[in-house]
């Protein structure tokens, strides 16, 4: 077999592993590319698996991470896998690596946050593995679910025209982060906030349920890598391009409010930066009110508008100095400028 060239960046590694995978066996309903793979094992649901990891000194600092709480978003980020399939979350596994340096009281603490996360979004953790790290802790989450065939949302299907909204302001978990790994301190709600909204992500399952069950989206994606970076997923995997106004993006106020002091630019921090896991969908104009309602019904803050589907290919920033392509600018594992 001819050796592959090498590949540069987190999507190009995956769609080289992809190929390397081949195409997906008879029973499975959805293959490599999505948030989710889905299982078709008969029967009026999908399953749906997914599976995150999260390494000591790339995805979190125990220096400000408390082990209960790493065990809670190692939980939170698979349930906004789930979400962004419309489904809802059943069963996870855990794969642990712990140093063998540590007390084994911290894994028991971090298994205490998962199993109270668990315990708040109806999970069971119902085994795993256990090994010695020689390096930092190091934890990966299998997580299945279920979603209603007819309901099932994917990455694929906005069209052009569509709006693109998402389901909360953006742009805090990143302010969060910066702000914890410089050790500042803001005032008081706002570095309370800001902290929450990077140590203790909440899951839109609510929000993704409502979306599926009322077939309101066309696409679907959750916010892990920033939008840059997601919505540029989306528009790849849907065939689309999309813009979105500098102008009107809904960055979070309080992001607004603490740029100054981290000397970040705040749309920087609510485009690219990642780790909001708010869910970012499509949907005709036509869909607007129906879009309100069913939110105002659930109970759920309404979807803010982000930009338009446009034809492809692209991410495009729109401002008052013209409009540039943004599209992968979010993170990636892989980028060599990070």
């Amino acid at each position: 077999m001819p050796e592959e060239k090498p590949v540069r960046g987190e999507t190009a590694l995956i769609a080289a592993l992809h190929r390397r995978f081949g195409p997906p066996p008879p029973g499975v309903a959805l293959g490599i590319g999505d948030d989710c793979a889905a299982l078709d094992a008969g029967g009026e649901d999908f399953l749906l698996w997914t599976v995150d990891t999260l390494v000591e000194g790339v995805h979190f600092d125990l220096a400000y991470f408390s082990l209960p709480q790493l065990g809670r978003k190692a939980l939170a980020v698979n349930l906004s896998d789930i979400a962004a399939m419309g489904g809802v979350p059943l069963y996870a596994l855990l794969s642990l690596g712990w140093p063998r340096h540590r007390d084994t009281a911290g894994a028991l603490a971090l298994g205490e946050g998962l199993a109270q996360a668990g315990q708040e979004y109806g999970v069971a953790v119902i085994g795993g593995d256990t090994v010695s790290s020689p390096g930092g802790v190091l934890l990966t989450l299998t997580l299945l679910g279920r979603v209603p065939r007819e309901e099932m949302l994917t990455r694929q299907g906005a069209r052009v025209g569509e709006g693109i909204y998402v389901t909360g302001v953006l742009g805090e978990a990143a302010a969060g982060l910066e702000m914890l790994k410089r050790g500042l301190a803001l005032e008081g709600e706002l570095h309370q906030a800001l902290s929450q909204a990077h140590l203790d992500p909440r899951p839109q399952l609510q929000a993704g349920r409502v979306l599926a069950r009322e077939k309101l989206a066309t696409a679907l994606i959750d916010l892990s890598d920033g939008v840059a970076t997601d919505l540029g997923h989306l528009c790849r995997m849907s065939g689309v391009g999309a813009r979105v106004p500098a102008a009107t993006a809904p960055v979070s106020p309080r992001v607004q409010a603490a740029a100054p002091a981290l000397g970040v630019d705040p749309l920087d921090l609510a485009l690219k930066g990642g780790e909001d896991y708010q869910l970012l969908f499509t949907a005709p104009a036509a869909q607007a009110s129906a879009l309100l309602a069913a939110f105002a019904r659930a109970g759920l803050p309404p979807p803010l508008p982000l930009g338009e589907i446009i034809t492809g290919p692209g991410v495009w920033l729109e401002t008052a100095a013209g409009e540039k392509d943004i599209a992968g600018q979010g993170f990636d594992h892989f980028r060599l400028d990070l």
